[in-house]
């Protein structure tokens, strides 16, 4: 799934669910169910950077809040706090597992329900009275009927639900165990709500004026069992012959093609769907809708289509491009043709997951699948290849092999992460797709993973709500970046091939992490458990500090240089086995530090003289900082000054993110790490802007409201960024690479409030309102944010609304909706902030975007935190405590540096203790917060000097 995340990254395949069911209707029949969404990619600490690039939407789900069903409908297995059985284990036993289902189900459109039934072929291994399946919300209405291996039924004494989580089937006599192919068959007929037991996402969008209606499913990790009972957990694979009774004006799609369409009377049809492989329950997927399409074929002749609505059609051309490149691709690259005989992607008008990577039928955030050349920029047309590859990598990891519990999570999406981008660089060759990944997972993810509350990649998780929450930046972003890692130490041959075992040996099977790590040694004849369990089992990452240029020992790395960095405990004692990639004179060289070598270890010369300069981590290969000794840095710095190109664009990107990394953990002086700084007026090149950018946004965000201080930053900065703002111009012009560096330049001119910049904004801004002039594409985002912030008023900020309300095309509303956030107004802002009660003007997917967009600005900043501790339950209510897109929402907090507002913090949470999906963004921003308030004790002066010594500094 896609997963949201941090503002400097970029899409994020995370999922988590929600949403919904079933059947579509038009809005006039009042069965719209609103629906929340958010961002994300890497923990969602999505911090504005000054870009104007949005936030990728979250993969989270929202879900609308529970219903209960009406009296008469409460069903015939009632709640009980019967604990007799191991039905109270959170995990379903080893000893009954289901090996098929017969599902088929009928939403109910005038009554706002559903009804549906289900027999499961399940096989018992050891004896037992009592079956039982996952549940919730969805009630069960006529006494369970059991049938044992001979078709003799069973009588059933009794059914219970437990706990909200299970429903039990009590035999009248115990059940022998099942032998051979021969299976014991549970039916069930069951009915719910369509906005709520169904996980509730109906949603409706406009066609030639006439309000229409779509619905599609989505089930990771643990809603499934809200649409229907099952065995929801992802190693009970089974088979499913699944059918869909809908409106005869719609059609419905599922997993599998259509095995017959068949009329069930003048009002509805029966859409068979043909038995599908053995898979997971949280993959089961169906939709019903009345979109066009769009088809391709793949290389092995699968058919390839895209649903969107007919009038957007031309939007979803690029992304069939892409599916039909990458899917080639990975059929090669894997060794193993996809499974499926076709792959159906769709486009869900409000989606409150990125996209989610059903087997067959992925579905999409309109934002992550349409791209209008026309009026789409740079930016989203890498977002919408990123998580299109990133969707089809999961129809082989994830789906063909799956992990076998949410502990190895990362299989799927660490893997995801890391193949779409080896994906998009073969669709996309001239984009530097391997050099991004340095961007927008492996820097980002090292800043989350450096504080106390992080967690290993490889996770104990036992409740649904930890399940929501380790689809974050540690099982994306790190995976990937250790990935990354890997394959440059056992060579890309290697990788590729262990890659291949792996797939084949598991194939319609599930696999743990170590199931991987031995098919990399058979492929690689090296140690890849014992180096790379120390950086799965454990949280956090090591610095490594260089004495005598080659004598290198290793220490956890941690933001708060106070903490204790034996904790929490780790069977490795946070010391990890590290392939050390190093390069002199242009020669590589790579060696496995041993965890063991306490006191360090020497790296060997290659250059006889000795006297070239050691570069340890070349392009931010593996997944650790480096520190090297005071003298260094300054030769580093000189060298930059004098010669930057003699350090590639991915060193250039490494040496300032982990100078200022490690000046924030007291580690390295702050004036060595902004000596790396006056070099810039030089620097031309997209990554070192990107990496410049988030170091120098959380030293501005500090001292935002320090008068004294904060003008020499601002000033130093625009004086830096303005030779290649003023050479990249505001002119659209150049390859896609460039595009992206104007984006960012431009937007930090505009930040540090360049008048230059900010005029050519404006100015562009007052063209737009006047109705004549369509923005450059790759512009528009720059112009609504800092046009509105520099110039907007009443009147334009509403004519930005009616064009929000205007435009098909969700990746032009996203950019609106961010400059509608921007405005210096608080009359406005807190209007804007009414609107998210109003579906029908803000989506439910668009929720927390726009708080978050609003936090951004130095008006909204507090309001935005004011308005969610006031609306607390109101959320609550609307998206449930487990949406990991509200459990992420307090990171808005992160900027936050003062004594007060930690108090504020610390007296909401207090307040509202239970957390939900949301327990880890807590700890993480109270943590950040903590940490800025010592920060600034820390660092004042010291920058103050810096920044008061410039002309000495040159």
């Amino acid at each position: 799934m896609n997963f949201a995340e941090r503002e400097d990254s970029k899409r994020y395949c995370i999922k988590a669910k929600h949403v919904a069911i079933i059947c579509a209707v038009v809005v006039a029949v009042g069965l719209i169910v609103g629906l929340s969404v958010g961002l994300t990619r890497s923990g969602d600490s999505s911090r504005d950077n000054g870009q104007g690039t949005t936030p990728a939407p979250s993969h989270s789900p929202p879900s609308a809040g529970p219903s209960d069903l009406p009296p008469q409908d409460q069903g015939v297995c009632p709640a009980s706090e019967d604990e007799s059985g191991q039905w109270k284990d959170f995990r379903l036993p080893d000893f009954i597992n289901p090996v098929h289902y017969d599902l088929e189900i009928k939403p109910v459109l005038e009554e706002d329900t559903y009804t549906g039934s289900v027999s499961i072929s399940i096989n018992v291994s050891a004896p037992t009275s009592h079956l039982w399946l996952h549940l919730r919300e969805t009630r069960i209405t006529q006494l369970p009927v059991l049938k044992n291996p001979t078709g003799e039924q069973v009588q059933v004494r009794r059914c219970f639900e437990y706990t909200k989580q299970y429903v039990v089937v009590e035999a009248e006599e115990e059940l022998p165990p099942s032998s051979g192919d021969s299976t014991y068959l549970l039916t069930m007929e069951f009915a719910g709500w369509l906005n709520g037991s169904l996980v509730g996402f109906q949603t409706t969008y406009t066609e030639n004026g006439i309000t229409k209606s779509i619905a599609a499913t989505d089930h990771e990790p643990t809603d499934a069992r809200k649409s229907f009972p099952c065995f929801d957990e992802p190693n009970k694979k089974a088979t499913y012959n699944i059918s869909i009774i809908h409106p005869n004006d719609y059609e419905a799609l599922s997993n599998m093609p259509v095995e017959k369409k068949e009329s069930v009377d003048d009002k509805w049809n029966r859409t068979t769907f043909q038995k599908s492989v053995p898979m997971s329950t949280y993959l089961v997927c169906f939709a019903v809708h009345q979109f066009g399409s769009i088809t391709e074929q793949s290389k092995s002749g699968k058919p390839l289509t895209i649903y969107v609505q007919p009038e957007q059609k031309h939007t979803a051309v690029y992304a069939l491009n892409i599916t039909k490149s990458v899917f080639d691709y990975f059929e090669e690259y894997f060794a193993m043709e996809y499974t499926l005989p076709k792959l159906d992607q769709i486009a869900i008008p409000d989606f409150g997951t990125g996209a989610m990577e059903n087997w067959g039928l992925i579905t999409y955030r309109e934002t992550n699948l349409l791209y209008d050349p026309n009026e789409s920029a740079s930016s989203n047309q890498q977002r919408v290849a990123s998580v299109v590859t990133h969707e089809i990598v999961h129809q082989w990891f994830g789906n063909i092999v799956t992990m076998d519990w949410w502990d190895d999570l990362w299989l799927n999406e660490g893997f995801a992460s890391f193949f779409e981008y080896l994906g998009v660089e073969h669709a996309e060759k001239e984009w530097q797709m391997r050099d991004q990944m340095l961007n927008e997972d492996v820097l980002p993810v090292q800043e989350d993973d450096s504080l106390m509350s992080s967690h290993p990649i490889v996770v104990t998780v036992t409740t649904p709500a930890e399940i929501t929450s380790v689809f974050d930046g540690i099982s994306y972003n790190k995976g990937a970046s250790i990935l990354r890692m890997l394959e440059d130490w056992i060579t890309p041959e290697k990788f590729q091939n262990g890659c291949q075992i792996y797939l084949a040996r598991f194939k319609f099977k599930n696999a743990k992490t170590s199931d991987f790590w031995e098919a990399l040694e058979e492929a690689s004849d090296l140690p890849v458990k014992e180096v790379m369990d120390t950086w799965t089992k454990q949280m956090g990452y090591p610095v490594l500090n260089v004495h005598n240029t080659r004598n290198v020992a290793q220490k956890r790395f941690l933001l708060d240089s106070k903490a204790n960095a034996s904790e929490p405990h780790s069977d490795f004692g946070y010391t990890w086995n590290i392939p050390i990639k190093w390069t002199e004179d242009n020669l590589s060289d790579i060696t496995v530090y041993n965890r063991s070598e306490k006191e360090g270890i020497i790296l060997k010369s290659s250059n006889p003289s000795g006297n070239a300069f050691l570069k340890i981590n070349p392009d931010h290969i593996g997944f650790y900082r480096v520190n090297y000794e005071g003298p260094t840095w300054d030769w580093i710095a000189a060298n930059l000054s004098l010669d930057h190109k003699g350090f590639s664009s991915a060193d250039r990107a490494s040496l300032i993110d982990d100078a200022f990394a490690l000046a924030r953990a007291q580690l390295l002086d702050y004036k060595k790490a902004l000596n790396l700084t006056t070099y810039l007026k030089m620097e031309k090149d997209f990554l070192p802007w990107q990496r410049v950018i988030s170091a120098i946004t959380y030293i501005i965000s500090m001292f935002e409201d320090d008068t004294e201080l904060y003008p020499l930053i601002e000033s130093y900065f625009q004086d830096q960024v303005k030779p290649i703002a003023d050479s990249l111009g505001w002119n659209d012009t150049g390859d896609h690479i460039t595009k992206l560096l104007r984006a960012s330049v431009l937007g930090l001119a505009c930040k540090t409030g360049d008048r230059e910049a900010l005029n050519n904004a404006s100015q562009l801004f007052e063209q737009w309102l006047s109705g004549t002039v369509s923005l450059p594409v790759n512009l528009r985002l720059l112009v609504y944010r800092y046009g509105m912030q520099n110039s907007g008023n009443e009147t334009s900020w509403y004519y930005t609304l009616e064009q929000y309300q205007k435009t098909s095309l969700a990746q032009e509303k996203e950019k609106l909706l961010y400059g509608l956030a921007s405005v210096k107004n608080v009359t406005l802002l807190s209007r804007y902030l009414d609107f998210l009660k109003n579906s029908t003007l803000i989506k439910s997917q668009d929720v927390f975007t726009v708080i978050r967009y609003i936090s951004y600005n130095s008006y909204g900043k507090t309001m935005a935190w004011n308005w969610i501790q006031l609306n607390w339950e109101y959320l609550v209510n609307r998206y449930t405590l487990n949406d990991r897109n509200l459990g992420r929402i307090v990171t808005i907090a992160e900027p936050f540096n003062t004594e007060l507002q930690l108090w504020q913090m610390e007296s909401f949470f207090a307040k509202y203790p239970e957390a939900g999906a949301g327990e880890t963004p807590r700890e993480q921003v109270l943590e950040t917060v903590k940490n800025n308030i010592e920060w600034l004790k820390q660092n004042r002066n010291t920058i103050r000097e810096w920044f008061f010594d410039l002309p000495r500094n040159g």
